[in-house]
């Protein structure tokens, strides 16, 4: 990938922080950015459990975030965080010329302190864990492209994950140039108090279930959006635009964006453990899923249905079609299932005539530059986000959820078909094996815009 690209990045669009790099010295081996927003005892857990890394001194960017509207327990809990990281490091001292950064020894080399959680640095209102995430990630590419940064990736996680001992020697295999992500595997840490135990169980269930769904589709976005299991290659972080600034499913978006660049690779080593905790500090995220979980007892939980995903395939095996056939839209439609009683052809149309699809693939075709282009364009097209726009319009059409436990054994892709087990954990476990299979080969769409001859 083109290094010009960081380096108009840099000028453009990156933060302000990203220039603390060039105010205090030394080189790292590897280097990760961990937002803490209203964190107190699990920070520290995480900042505990990051390992040495084998390249040379860890560089650890805390971007410790709130807003001035954030409620006052976050507030409380920020001072904490930051009195506690200045009890525990040494040798700290300003890196900016304002008490917004400072930079201090620790066990696994250094740890810089961003402080956007005082008045005056306040993040934006509206803002939050994306801006947080795109201020280390920022100041980490500034330093790889300063040559001060050994390791190829750009790492992440959160407040909230345990990295195993292993972490970054995991990705040691992966090709960074070729590579526009990389995704550690995961397991939640489930706490003993009954309720929450289950809720956690349900909801891995359901994102293992998913992505697991798509991947039998044949879709290239059937990977885990993790935010605190990224590493990203520089190039790609900038090509991508890196972090977007929102409060919400910046992971997500990120990584619908990577997957258009170049593959995901998705690693199946020592899992990095995440707490199962409520939370409402974000609109869409692990917390706020089980605490609604928590609420109901989990009664009624349900899967989508397991025909949304051959629904999902059928529309995949179109586009492919399309491609082959040099822009023949008509005929691969006609040969959807029409006598099929599990099968809604005129379902799937119109939902993807609401999307616009048809207008976009004529537009796609009528620019082909030939097969691989057009089929690439297509899949750049129906992203992730237009991927769980067509599951849920499916859904709500008529292709309803079905209790969890049926959706299970019904599915082909779960390893649970015609199973009679109940138990929540062989549940779990069991499709926590079927997704470690898909490290075998890497999603994605690489090269979206091929140069033309």
């Amino acid at each position: 990938m083109d290094n010009s690209e960081v380096a108009r990045y840099l000028a453009q669009d990156a933060e302000p922080e990203a220039a603390f790099a060039e105010r205090f010295e030394g080189s790292f081996g590897h280097a990760i950015e961990v937002p803490a927003y209203g964190e107190t005892e699990s920070l520290f857990e995480t900042l505990r459990s990051i390992p040495e890394g084998s390249l040379g001194e860890v560089l650890i960017v805390v971007v410790l975030n709130a807003r001035a509207d954030s409620p006052e327990e976050i507030h409380e809990a920020n001072r904490i965080a930051r009195e506690r990281i200045a009890a525990a490091a040494s040798a700290a001292r300003v890196v900016s010329g304002s008490p917004d950064a400072r930079l201090a020894t620790v066990e696994r080399g250094k740890l810089l302190l961003i402080d956007r959680a005082v008045p005056g640095h306040y993040l934006p209102a509206g803002q939050g864990v994306g801006l947080a995430r795109k201020i280390g990630c920022d100041l980490i590419l500034r330093l790889h492209e300063a040559g001060r940064l050994v390791s190829p990736w750009i790492h992440a996680t959160d407040a909230d994950a345990r990295l195993p001992r292993d972490y970054f020697d995991q990705i040691g295999n992966a090709d960074a140039e070729r590579t526009a992500a990389a995704l550690y595997f995961f397991e939640h840490r489930f706490p003993e108090e009954e309720d929450l135990a289950r809720a956690g169980r349900l909801y891995e269930i359901s994102l293992r279930y998913y992505t697991l769904g798509l991947a039998w589709a044949g879709s290239p976005y059937a990977y885990q959006s993790m935010g605190s299991c990224l590493a990203i290659p520089p190039a790609a972080y900038a090509r991508a635009g890196g972090f977007p600034r929102k409060n919400a499913i910046e992971d997500f978006t990120i990584l619908n964006e990577l997957a258009k660049i170049g593959s995901i690779e998705r690693l199946a080593g020592t899992p990095v453990e995440l707490e199962g905790r409520l939370s409402t500090r974000v609109p869409v995220s692990t917390g706020q899923a089980l605490t609604s979980l928590v609420a109901t007892r989990g009664e009624a939980f349900r899967l989508h249905h397991p025909i949304v995903f051959a629904h999902l395939a059928a529309w995949l095996r179109v586009l492919g079609a399309i491609a082959r056939r040099g822009g023949d839209l008509e005929a691969p439609l006609e040969e959807l299932p029409r006598r099929n009683p599990f099968f809604r052809a005129d379902l799937l149309q119109e939902a993807l005539g609401e999307m616009g699809a048809f207008e976009v693939v004529r537009e796609a075709v009528a620019q082909s530059a030939g097969e691989e282009w057009l089929l690439r364009r297509l899949h750049a097209w129906f992203d992730a986000f237009r991927t769980r726009k067509l599951v849920e319009y499916l859904r709500d059409a008529g292709l309803t959820s079905l209790p969890y436990r049926e959706a299970l054994s019904e599915a082909p892709f779960t390893g649970l078909s015609s199973s009679a087990e109940d138990d929540l954990e062989i549940l779990r476990s069991v499709l926590v094996e079927e997704e470690r299979k898909l490290a075998v080969a890497p999603a994605g769409v690489p090269a979206l815009e091929p140069e033309r001859a």
